[in-house]
């Protein structure tokens, strides 16, 4: 039923990326703010009025 070599290998792969997390959140949230900002300027172009 189950595959627990499976699991293993993904607990494993989770467990190696864990240092990386606080990085990879960091990322996440500039390319979110990069994108929202983006769109921001771009619908501004358009002719809708800006959000502040």
């Amino acid at each position: 039923m189950y595959n627990w070599s499976l699991q293993d290998a993904i607990v494993a792969f989770v467990e190696s990326q864990r240092p990386f997390w606080q990085s990879q959140h960091d990322q996440y949230m500039s390319a979110l703010y990069g994108l929202a900002d983006a769109q921001s300027q771009l619908l501004t172009l358009l002719g809708y009025p800006p959000v502040s």
